[in-house]
């Protein structure tokens, strides 16, 4: 049996002259065939896979960056300082990454405010406040509860005294649960401090 190839040299197995422009080639080649056209496709894909490379950039400086959704909306953005969020005020400059939801509101973020000492992780109400915050506040770890912009629950360690302070819905402490740093536990009703006259 032979093997027709067409644009290869070839060895015909039978005296019979093969059609015109059809070679013939006898199995007993096949494995060398199979090898010179492996190396041929390596080669090939060497060369074309080092067309056009260009060395990574080693650094990228830029104030802010925006990863955009399939609809072209920012939905990550990296900046420094971060801009406002539609329709509100930052109280102080905020450095780091925001979240946005479909519609370009901010959703939440990681931000570092420099001027306070804050760095902490923030996720956002349909509102725009900051519903749930934990982070560093001047290096004491904490963690922010918050509803319809008041503050309810405060979980936080402060001169080696791990407590939970909860807040009515005005935003005024009543109850805090903490553990010192001797292991003495203690239930305290918060009183809110007199109005001055």
């Amino acid at each position: 049996m032979a093997l027709a190839v067409r644009g290869l040299p070839t060895v015909a197995s039978s005296p019979r002259r093969p059609p015109k422009g059809l070679l013939v080639m006898s199995p007993s080649r096949l494995p060398r065939l199979s090898m010179w056209a492996a190396c041929c496709a390596l080669g090939l894909f060497g060369a074309c896979t080092s067309v056009n490379t260009a060395p990574a950039a080693a650094s990228l400086s830029v104030r802010e960056l925006n990863i955009v959704d399939e609809h072209g909306q920012a939905r990550i953005r990296i900046a420094a300082p971060m801009p406002d969020p539609k329709g509100l005020k930052r109280a102080v400059k905020a450095y780091g990454i925001q979240f946005m939801n479909a519609s370009g509101q901010e959703v939440g973020g990681l931000g570092m405010l420099d001027s306070i000492g804050i760095n902490a992780l923030c996720f956002d109400s349909e509102e725009g406040y900051e519903a749930m915050c934990m982070g560093l506040i001047q290096g004491k770890p904490n963690i922010t509860f918050r509803h319809d912009w008041k503050e309810r629950i405060v979980i936080g360690v402060e001169e080696g005294v791990a407590s939970i302070v909860l807040h009515d819905a005005k935003g005024k402490p009543h109850l805090k649960l903490a553990v010192d740093k001797d292991g003495a536990t203690r239930v305290e009703e918060v009183k809110p401090a007199p109005a001055s006259k």
